[in-house]
């Protein structure tokens, strides 16, 4: 775990605070001939180099195989992120990359059998962990669909509306995400006054739109939009901490 935390702790402070941002530009405008590229993976060599010898890893063969490894595999996801858009689903592809090689690497380095990795997965992933993550998945995308076809016929009186007043596309959908799963988490640690506070926050946030008069149904779809999303939310976190304490 200790070589593990070490490598991890290399990678982003050479991704993410030692790398220049004309190194970056360099990368974009040549690619695999980018000599920022080049700076950036020495950088790496030397914080992965580091973190091998504090973590217990000497002078051996092991040492330099799971050097190159992680270098080479850097150098490699790198030059293939440079061929594509910097948005967010490139971005977090691009680091899940390089989290999955230091994993391996480590789990390598420490010498663990397959049986010990499937006992560790499967300690895991008990009941608890796996109830849990089925009641937030659930809160997401599941919920969202329910509360739109409970509210299908109010958002009709909608669609004519001018789109100056129109959200940002999908906001409304990841908020009620974060809504929920901030609810079920706050729920399950009895933390019952942040449902209150996020509840207090999001009608703060919403005043400007619920004051003007001319927008009641608006202020009604808002309304029954968010006891919708909390009613489910608070359901699922008491469901949630039920079976916690029972399994």
């Amino acid at each position: 775990m200790t070589v593990f935390l070490l490598l991890l702790l290399a990678h982003f402070v050479a991704d993410f605070y030692l790398q220049r941002h004309d190194w970056i530009m360099c990368k974009v405008k040549n690619k695999h001939r980018s000599l920022g590229l080049l700076k950036h993976i020495s950088v790496h060599v030397v914080l992965t180099s580091i973190a091998l010898f504090a973590g217990g890893v000497g002078l051996n063969l092991s040492f330099f195989i799971a050097l190159l490894v992680i270098t080479a595999t850097h150098y490699a996801i790198d030059i293939w992120k440079t061929y594509q858009r910097f948005v967010l689903s490139f971005f977090l592809a691009d680091q899940a990359g390089h989290f999955i090689v230091i994993v391996l690497v480590s789990l390598w380095l420490s010498g663990l059998s397959v049986e010990a990795i499937q006992q560790s997965l499967a300690t895991f992933f008990s009941n608890t962990t796996l109830l849990l993550l089925a009641i937030y998945i659930v809160a997401c995308k599941p919920i969202s669909l329910v509360i739109s076809l409970a509210l299908d016929k109010y958002t009709k009186e909608f669609k004519d509306e001018q789109n100056a007043s129109d959200g940002l596309a999908s906001a409304g959908e990841l908020i009620g995400y974060f809504e929920r799963g901030l609810i079920i988490t706050f729920i399950l640690f009895e933390h019952f006054a942040g449902v209150g506070f996020l509840l207090a926050a999001k009608s703060v946030f919403r005043f400007g739109d619920m004051r003007r008069g001319s927008d009641r149904k608006l202020t009604e779809y808002i309304m029954l939009g968010t006891l919708f999303s909390f009613s489910a939310a608070i359901l699922l976190g008491k469901l949630g901490k039920h079976f916690y304490n029972t399994l």
